[in-house]
């Protein structure tokens, strides 16, 4: 223990900033830290500054704290300056990466948040590490003393040259112990206690980390274990999308709210805490994963509900997926199965998808924000001078998807926006090739809501808007395309089949696998296999199967008689009943189908509960799809599953009775 008296114990130092040259005492393991709680950024939203310093960190996986920790002293040790950049990726298949000179993560394929990044060298009394710049300069004071030494004039008392909150001093009583405090008015007595590790009444005691890199009690460690209690819970800690439509609509149709939907007044920091919390196990000791199959989804222009509402962003809605997808594999035998045969090497604990969003809104400025003026024409009203007061709630939710119609039906939108997506998806790709340039496998698409038409667009015509990669399985989620192809005049075709004398235009998706699901109360989705041939109007859409009992009979029976649901309808009407019969498709008509998805069918219904047939429902299905496990457990099997053609095509024809 050092004793000395307190004169002239107390020196200034220089300024100390980033870029100062440090050098350890002992080069041990380091562990890195993210906070996860209050980002320094958001995206689109420049007028955003942090309101309190983030309290809650994360630690990095070994293998991430191991590149950085060598970035960082390759980086000091170069003496750069701070514009230089350093950056190193980490995370599940490095969706992220840190900017080592400012101690930032950020998001890799996507515009996001960005978060403080801390080394853990220094931890508070809550064993939280300690900013960068006080880190630095407490490591550059700790390395002045000599705590074998007898020598009574000693210095281990400090001024920092950067305030830390209200502290000013920092005093050092062991090799792993000091304290930070505003000032020192106990003079002698004050260090003497301190010395002595009983404390200080107005001092932050401060450890530094042991030999293993790790602070005393990791608390950041077991608040992590809490929070990551297995990939089940993941899904429902990030939230749902469709609780929007909880907080939005009750009081449009003169309904009480409960407790559920004060959710609607978060500020969105909660969802971004457990965003960036649940998108990773940082506990494996690698970050990277084989993956096999690389899936981009698109959103439509009414991505403005994700300004409006945080909580409803995109980047958090594919987040939902990519947990979903987690979780109905962990507990599937079946598709484990499927990796197992096909020799993947991480079959019990890998389903080998990677999913990214690819938001591109923001790049295109469509004057339609509901208070914002037009900058282009002035003397044009707003969206907000032009709205009705009446069903507010309901009439903005659906008016932000209005105008995606609206607007891309409008020819110079319409190239804006196919251009826009077309270089996002490309770029993207190409990014995420140069980070894995050992990815040979398959690319897939989905595309929600009008994202969906611009997607199917991009595919028809490729000679235009050519893709860097081909696309094996394009999936339309809650998609507009069958009415906007109707309205066109467009009939829809294999692009491996000669072209059919029709009056009508066609149009030929250039995708080994086209899938269409809706959920049936959606009012936005309509079906697209009548207009591959007409007279599929008259069976009904093949029934997705339930996650839960996917591998068993019960979902057997479903495809098979179709939708119990249907039934109910019927019984209600006056000497009527509702018959349903088992047909097999023609051969010409399967075959055009199955020229165009493996399977024979295109058209893929989610059918909801009994009690869920309302208009909140309906609001709710459009929005949902992404957090369905159902649609989850769909997407694998088809993604993973051997993709042999059917010789015949079984369908379900329902002759509904007439109304008397």
């Amino acid at each position: 223990m050092l004793r000395r008296p307190l004169t002239c114990l107390i020196r200034s130092q220089r300024s100390f900033g980033s870029t100062i040259v440090i050098r350890t005492a002992k080069r041990c393991p380091v562990l890195w830290y993210y906070a996860s709680d209050v980002p320094l950024t958001k995206p689109h939203d420049p007028s955003y500054k942090p309101g309190k310093p983030a309290s809650k960190f994360v630690k990095f996986s070994v293998s991430d704290c191991e590149r950085l920790e060598r970035a960082f002293q390759g980086w000091k040790e170069s003496q750069r300056k701070l514009e230089d950049v350093v950056s190193v990726p980490v995370n599940e298949d490095f969706l992220f990466q840190v900017d080592v000179p400012k101690m930032e993560l950020k998001s890799t394929y996507w515009r996001g948040p960005t978060y403080e990044v801390r080394r853990g060298v220094w931890f508070d009394s809550s064993n939280v590490p300690l900013p960068s710049e006080v880190t630095a300069e407490l490591e550059l004071y700790y390395l002045k003393l000599n705590f074998k030494s007898d020598d009574e004039n000693a210095q281990d008392v400090f001024k920092l040259s950067h305030r830390y909150g209200e502290y000013k001093l920092v005093v050092f009583t062991d090799q792993k112990t000091a304290y930070l405090l505003p000032h020192l008015d106990g003079g002698d007595l004050q260090l003497k206690l301190l010395r002595a590790n009983i404390g200080a009444l107005q001092g932050e005691k401060i450890t530094r980390a042991g030999d293993d890199g790790s602070p005393p009690m990791d608390v950041a460690a077991a608040a992590k274990k809490k929070i990551e209690n297995g990939i089940q819970s993941k899904a429902a800690q990030l939230g749902n999308i469709s609780d929007l439509i909880s907080w939005e609509l009750p009081g449009v149709f003169g309904m009480t709210k409960d407790k559920d939907t004060e959710k609607g007044t978060d500020d969105g920091s909660n969802v971004l805490k457990r965003e960036i919390e649940t998108d990773y196990d940082s506990q494996a000791t690698t970050s990277r994963r084989k993956v096999d199959h690389l899936v981009f989804c698109v959103h439509g222009i009414g991505q403005t509900l994700g300004k409006k509402y945080e909580y409803v962003n995109f980047t958090h809605t594919v987040n939902v997926l990519r947990s979903n997808l987690k979780k109905v594999y962990s507990e599937s035998k079946q598709l484990k199965n499927l990796n197992k045969e096909r020799g993947a090497d991480d079959w019990k604990n890998n389903c080998g998808i990677q999913v990214l969003p690819i938001t591109w809104r923001h790049t295109i400025g469509f004057q339609t924000d509901a208070t914002k003026p037009n900058d282009e024409y002035p003397e044009l009203p707003t969206l907000a001078d032009i709205t009705l007061n009446g069903i507010l709630g309901l009439r903005r939710l659906l008016g932000d998807i209005a105008l995606d119609i609206l607007l891309y039906d409008e020819p110079f939108y319409r190239e804006r926006i196919l251009s826009e997506v077309h270089r996002h998806l490309n770029d993207v790709y190409r990014l995420y090739r140069e980070r894995n340039p050992e990815f040979n496998g398959d690319v897939h698409l989905i595309g929600h809501s009008l994202g969906s038409l611009i997607l199917f667009d991009i595919l028809c015509e490729q000679d235009k808007y050519r893709l860097d990669f081909s696309v094996k399985n394009y999936y339309c989620i809650g998609s507009p395309i069958g009415v906007f192809k109707l309205i066109q005049r467009t009939k829809i075709q294999a692009a491996c089949e000669e072209e059919r004398k029709s009056s009508a235009n066609v149009q030929k998706p250039k995708c080994e696998n086209l899938y269409n699901l809706f959920h049936i109360c959606d009012p936005i989705s309509y079906r697209i296999e009548p207009l591959v041939d007409l007279s599929m109007a008259q069976y009904q859409p093949a029934i997705i199967s339930h996650w839960s009992t996917g591998e068993g009979i019960a979902s057997r029976v479903m495809e098979i008689g179709g939708s119990i649901l249907k039934d109910i309808p019927g019984a209600a009407i006056k000497g009527g009943n509702t018959k349903k019969d088992k047909s097999m498709l023609p051969l010409d008509v399967a075959q055009r189908l199955m020229n165009l998805n493996h399977t024979g069918r295109l058209d893929y219904s989610l059918t909801p509960g009994f009690l869920e047939v309302d208009i909140i429902s309906a609001a709710k299905a459009h929005v949902s799809y992404f957090e369905d496990l159902d649609v989850a457990g769909f997407i694998l099997k088809e993604m993973l599953s051997k993709h042999n053609r059917r010789h015949h095509v079984i369908v379900t024809k329902e002759n509904l009775p007439s109304i008397d």
